[in-house]
């Protein structure tokens, strides 16, 4: 069997609650080290920019595999949308990324994961490090909602952590669904991928978080990030031991990693630059940095215009749009008409 395959076969075969082996790579988890140190790399949005139509990752990560790998990190944790085409891009990322990653690879589905058969991977996942918890939640299978096996997965960290016999606690997802309620956050992520008519993240969840934090450090780490983010990185203490994170990168100069070192003492995050553009530290990057960076856009370059014309006119969303726009269009002037001709007595 060619190893290819090998990575197909590996996602379909069914996961516990409990996953120390990736779905992507195969490779195990390996725990805390004899001091109690282990290393997470974070991050999402993997396929790039939403207009890359290769099927390969984004060149930023492509071009950095070495760096990742020489990080020596015990987990790689994908914030979703790993993919932008999951069945057509999957042998290519098995190729070029996962059959050259050494470091064991998990991801939080986002909305591109699950336009697709390929590399389907049962929610919740629990990846357990030493005393401290990794979830990884499914935020599309209940239109943000964390509700039925997801919540119960959280409600046995709680009951371990009121228990004391948790440590801090991660929690993976594609979606920022803390941000909804919060009208700071909201503004800050209106763009990205959200919930229709509302969450249960206040009324259900952040109760439970607000009694793990009696004890333990919760960090609720996403990817839904829109594409003229300032930053990589949104990195907000919440409340106290309730720290909120976006990490994603886009095929961007300002592409970064997050890197979790955790120890006995506490955790020292640091960002790695997938492009050689200085980062400042990771706390920097708050709420209040980003409403002061948030609204600047890239300089317009009029060169850009017959690629972003042939971009638009080719995309099956604007066409969409327009057939839309030109049904309701038919229905209105056909009203209109039926009107006049009423008025003028013809009918």
């Amino acid at each position: 069997m060619s190893r290819i395959h090998s990575f197909v076969l590996l996602a379909a075969l069914p996961f516990t609650a409990r996953a120390q082996v990736s779905p992507y790579n195969g490779r195990t988890v390996q725990g805390p080290d004899s001091s109690g140190h282990y290393r997470l790399l974070i991050g999402g949005h993997f396929h790039g920019a939403s207009s890359n139509a290769s099927g390969f990752p984004a060149a930023t990560i492509l071009a950095n595999l070495p760096m990742i790998n020489a990080t020596g990190a015990n987990a790689l944790l994908s914030t979703g949308d790993l993919f932008l085409r999951p069945d057509r891009d999957s042998v290519r990322f098995a190729t070029s990324f996962f059959g050259r990653l050494t470091v064991p690879l998990f991801n939080a589905p986002g909305n591109h994961d699950l336009e697709g058969h390929a590399f389907r991977v049962p929610m919740p996942q629990r990846i357990d490090m030493g005393l401290d918890r990794i979830l990884l939640f499914d935020t599309e299978r209940d239109d943000s909602d964390i509700s039925g096996d997801q919540l119960t997965a959280l409600k046995n960290v709680a009951t371990e952590a009121m228990a004391g016999g948790m440590g801090r606690l991660f929690i993976i997802t594609h979606r920022p669904v803390w941000s909804e309620g919060v009208e700071r956050y909201a503004k800050l992520f209106s763009g990205n991928t959200r919930s229709m008519t509302g969450c249960n993240f206040d009324k259900e969840v952040l109760p439970i978080l607000r009694k793990i934090a009696n004890t333990a450090e919760v960090y609720w780490i996403s990817g839904s990030m829109a594409g003229r983010a300032p930053a990589s990185i949104f990195f907000q203490p919440h409340e106290k031991n309730i720290t909120y994170i976006q990490c994603a990168v886009r095929d961007e100069l300002r592409d970064a990693l997050l890197q979790a070192d955790v120890g006995p003492g506490g955790i020292q995050w640091s960002l790695l630059s997938l492009t050689g553009e200085p980062v400042q530290e990771v706390a920097t990057y708050d709420a209040a940095w980003w409403e002061a960076h948030q609204g600047k856009r890239e300089t317009f370059h009029w060169r850009r215009i017959p690629y972003l014309v042939r971009k638009n006119i080719t995309s099956p969303v604007f066409w969409y749009g327009a057939a839309t726009a030109g049904l309701v269009l038919f229905l209105i002037f056909g009203l209109i008409r039926r009107r006049n001709r009423r008025c003028s007595g013809i009918e």
